[in-house]
């Protein structure tokens, strides 16, 4: 098998670098550990360190108890202690050599009801009184491991620290090179398409910037294509402003001909009045499509305003829209406000904004439950929420959230936010806009 280990030079020299780096840290790790841990045995084994705090455990228990009457079955109120304790410990409870009660859940040579006592636990028993009877405790403590585990950090961060210094010493050439890639990548994003990345060695930063150079000549050839992909979007939307008017002059002849009652039946007459109705639909779907093609591909994030009445309009824009899903036997509890305060919008696009919330509404709501609707000035902005029950009885409904998506960047547009909450049978929509202060009117 004839294959390479190492493709290139610079991934032979990365490679060795990590591996004589992980070597020595590794090292430094193990020697700063070991003289800690060393460190750290004699003095507790030299020291009254562990039987006194294990004495100091004992005791606090014991004050626990008798303070608080606690009887052998309170394990509620002894698994309180050990959560709030300031050590990590387990507990052990025995009755005439059995265990009756054993907080380490996880411990299998503790996990029989009829335990007798271990022969290496039982010179570490004491006997603690009860409210209700006497028992021997057996408290395992774990603070030593704290000072271990201490240890264990800084011979890590030590370890650590070491592996990142000796790797950067021996890769320190290839780390300069990088920043003058990085240097002459900033020229380039200044507007300097004509400037040539510099090229040294034949490793992969030299492939990089060799990559880099023929990125710049195809995006010098992307430029000089933007030009084209404009008149493209020009002439699809002059193609759906051109589907617009089939449609709409379909729809024109089916309206005069019920105005002048050129229709000779009554069934003619509810044919042209359905075949209106799927003409509007169709010409609401094309404009749709309109719009969310200007609002995603429109670089322009700005809009024309005017001021209105705050109450005035919200009313008007609520009240259709209630109207439309009343006839489908929704409910609505609608709370307006009676604040008086203005609001700069664009009223064509915050429209849309509506429609689609409550076109959502007429998908996916529970006829049966109240859409509840709000609004409400508070300090200098304008809370919007509308909150709806789930209808639970609902197949299986494809949305791409584009919708949302829309709605959610004409509330931004308006620098305001929108977002929304769901539950297992809720969901509500919530926004928030500034208005104009009282002053700026005059």
């Amino acid at each position: 098998m004839n294959r390479k280990i190492f493709s290139t030079k610079l991934e032979k020299k990365l490679t060795l670098s990590i591996i004589i780096s992980l070597i020595i840290s590794f090292s430094i790790f193990y020697l700063v550990n070991s003289v800690g841990e060393y460190i750290l045995d004699k003095y507790y084994d030299k020291s009254s360190f562990l039987e006194n705090k294990n004495t100091q455990v004992i005791s606090d228990f014991k004050s626990y108890v008798l303070k608080n009457n606690i009887s052998i079955n309170d394990h509620k109120k002894i698994e309180k202690w050990i959560r709030d304790y300031k050590y990590y410990i387990d507990i052990y409870i025995f009755i005439n050599n059995e265990l009756v009660y054993n907080s380490n859940r996880y411990a299998s040579y503790y996990t029989s009801e009829n335990l007798k006592i271990a022969s290496y636990i039982s010179d570490s028993l004491d006997d603690v009184s009860f409210y209700d009877t006497n028992a021997k405790v057996y408290i395992d403590c774990y603070f030593e491991y704290k000072d271990y585990y201490i240890i264990l950090s800084i011979s890590v961060s030590i370890g650590l620290l070491c592996f990142i210094i000796i790797m950067l010493t021996l890769i320190r050439k290839k780390i300069l090179y990088i920043k003058t890639i990085e240097n002459e990548i900033k020229i380039l994003e200044g507007g300097n398409l004509n400037y040539t990345i510099s090229m040294d060695g034949n490793d992969e930063l030299g492939s990089l910037a060799e990559s880099i150079n023929e990125m710049r000549k195809s995006f010098i050839e992307r430029l000089q294509n933007e030009n084209e992909a404009t008149l493209a979007n020009s002439e699809l939307i002059t193609a759906i402003s051109h589907d617009l008017r089939t449609p709409l002059t379909a729809l024109l002849g089916y309206l005069d001909i019920i105005e002048y009652k050129k229709y000779k039946t009554a069934e003619s007459l509810m044919q042209y009045i359905h075949n209106s109705r799927e003409k509007a639909y169709q010409i609401k779907s094309l404009s749709d499509k309109l719009f969310e093609y200007f609002l995603v591909f429109n670089k322009k994030n700005d809009l024309d305003l005017e001021t209105f009445n705050v109450t005035e309009i919200l009313d008007q824009l609520f009240q259709e829209e209630i109207f439309m899903l009343s006839n489908e036997n929704f409910i609505f509890d609608f709370i307006p406000c009676s604040t008086i305060s203005h609001l700069d919008m664009n009223l064509i696009s915050m429209k849309r904004v509506f429609d689609n919330i409550f076109s959502n509404l007429s998908k996916y709501a529970d006829k049966t439950k109240p859409i509840k609707i709000r609004y409400y000035i508070k300090n200098q902005d304008l809370f919007i929420i509308v909150k709806n029950k789930i209808n639970k009885n609902l197949k299986s409904v494809n949305s791409t959230g584009i919708g949302l998506k829309t709605c959610t960047k004409i509330i931004e547009m308006h620098n305001g936010n929108l977002y929304t909450e769901k539950t297992d049978d809720s969901f509500s929509i919530n926004i928030r806009l500034n208005i104009k202060p009282s002053n700026s009117l005059y």
